[in-house]
């Protein structure tokens, strides 16, 4: 058994106390010092009246403050409340509604956010922020005066492994957001063991944190602490600062999604960093076209590991380093997969009834392990994904002879038209392969004779030209007509949601404006 969350942090910062933990640009803790942090934390949100099974919700950019105030709240006993940093202040009031939260810590950066869910919610109490004491807001407590005074040592509060820890909320990509709820031993398994199996494996590794740490870069934070390794904060995802980092922090492992791949394949300043030391790059969050990740391969060689995961299900399955090949074109199909299961995560393809298919058929994701949900907040939405043990993640995939799972789609995604199931993503693959397609979403929209009909909407690669009548004779030639798109808008940027993925609700939301359903 994994014990609880406070346990696993104590023992590395006893282990690795005088090394450096945590770095954000110039500052930077040891271990030693991100404990007391922790425990400082802890006190002061005891002293506060934040108890045992109180939530608290947790607004921080990717800062050196994030994951000592993370594990002072649960060694507080407290529960810890997702904020993702690019919500919306209405998304953020109706997470926090939802799960009773009462007490805030939040970053000064998002001052207009805090004042506002202070006027909405009245059950928020306690107020917490980050940053420059002299702007401060009235009525909130500055962070360092939380801190100020209070003892180090973990205070006396009875933790089991059993108690609830973490409120996550899924992306609401297709839907409205979901309140997922974990304990200190389904989230220790969840993070550690998946951080360990797909992360880098040295001691002393250094990983670069650029994508939000309330997305899944947060996964690769203990597992980089049990390693006795550094955890580098960054702002955000953005290549040139991850360049620099990786060159000035002799960074060995990071996370990105996809487009930073794209970025950093045709960036113009790469040759003059040393990404030397960079050998572990894992993506996650959307698909890379298979011909995208031939050319990455061809650039950095054997550094990357896809990773396949869901607030729900918890990490299921990864695409490997050695798995990662272009030497037959029976491994280049496999770089469409995402990988094979954990070692410690069953999987099975089910149809509507529930019932297995064999292998090769195509239908639901279903997985099962311990680091899974243990339910939702609102408990009446548990049957909707759990059943009989096993969480039904709504991807569409399957299973070949040796193991590789290839997800085809969301199930909320895919488009019925005239009869016939058309499955976006694969159409989106077959767009993001010509070299005049920088990025790339597929959706139903109305038909009067089709019900659905598929729509495209492209981003064009910068100094490329490309026609509508171009594009939809590639699909076709790849696809067939069915699948072609019927019609296509060509943007400048798409719609991005909190978690960093394609928001197809608001693409959606224009086509479907009146109608009951979202089907057709």
């Amino acid at each position: 058994m994994w014990g609880t969350l406070p346990r696993v942090f104590d023992r590395v910062c006893t282990y690795y106390r005088e090394r450096t933990a945590l770095i954000d640009g110039d500052r930077s803790l040891t271990y030693g010092e991100m404990q007391e942090a922790a425990d400082r934390t802890a006190h002061g949100l005891i002293e506060l009246g934040t108890g045992k099974g109180d939530r608290v919700g947790l607004l921080l950019p990717n800062c050196l403050e994030f994951i000592p105030t993370q594990h002072g709240i649960w060694k507080a006993g407290a529960v810890l409340v997702q904020m993702p940093t690019r919500a919306a202040v209405a998304v953020h009031a109706a997470n926090l509604e939802q799960t009773g939260t009462t007490t805030l810590i939040y970053h000064a950066r998002f001052d207009d956010i805090a004042n506002e869910l202070r006027e909405r919610l009245p059950l928020l109490n306690r107020v917490i922020r980050v940053g420059d004491p002299t702007t401060a807001p009235p009525g909130t407590i500055g962070h360092a005066d939380l801190l100020h005074g209070r003892p180090t040592g973990a205070p006396d509060v009875p933790l089991s492994e059993d108690d609830e820890c973490y409120v996550l909320f899924t992306s609401g990509s297709t839907g409205d957001p979901k309140g997922v709820v974990q304990s200190h031993f389904t989230w220790g398994h969840y993070s550690i063991t998946a951080g360990l199996e797909i992360g880098d494996t040295r001691f002393g590794e250094v990983f670069a944190h650029g994508a939000p740490l309330t997305h899944y870069t947060q996964i690769f934070v203990m597992p980089t602490f049990l390693r006795g390794g550094t955890n580098v904060m960054l702002p955000g995802l953005d290549a040139d600062l991850l360049m620099e980092s990786i060159s000035r922090h002799r960074v060995t492992a990071t996370a990105v999604v996809p487009t930073i791949v794209y970025l950093l394949l045709t960036h113009p300043g790469r040759a003059e960093h040393d990404l030397s030391s960079l050998e572990t790059m894992i993506y996650a969050g959307a698909p890379i076209a298979p011909e995208r990740l031939r050319e990455a391969l061809d650039v950095f060689g054997s550094i990357f590991v896809q990773a396949y995961a869901g607030t729900e299900p918890g990490y299921v399955s990864c695409l490997r380093k050695n798995e990662h090949r272009i030497d037959s074109p029976e491994w280049v199909e496999r770089l469409a997969s995402a990988g094979r299961p954990m070692g410690y995560a069953d999987v099975a393809i089910r149809d509507d009834s529930g019932a297995d298919l064999p292998l090769g058929e195509v239908g639901e994701i279903c997985s099962r392990q311990l680091g899974q949900m243990i339910g939702y907040v609102d408990s009446s939405r548990n049957p909707e994904t759990l059943r009989d043990g096993w969480v039904h993640t709504g991807d569409i995939g399957r299973l070949d002879g040796h193991g590789f799972l290839y997800i085809v789609d969301r199930k909320k995604d895919m488009v019925v038209s005239g009869g016939f199931n058309v499955f976006p993503r694969q159409v989106e693959d077959v767009l993001l392969a010509h070299t005049a397609v920088a990025q790339a979403a597929v959706i139903g929209v109305p038909h009067e004779k089709w019900g659905e009909a598929v729509h495209a909407i492209v981003v064009r690669a910068e100094h490329v030209g490309v026609t509508t009548d171009e594009l939809v004779a590639h699909v076709k030639a790849e696809l067939g007509s069915v699948s072609a798109p019927k019609t296509l808008d060509f943007v400048e940027a798409l719609p991005l949601n909190p978690a960093g993925k394609i928001d197809k609700k608001v693409l959606r939301a224009p086509f479907w404006a009146g109608r009951d359903r979202q089907v057709g």
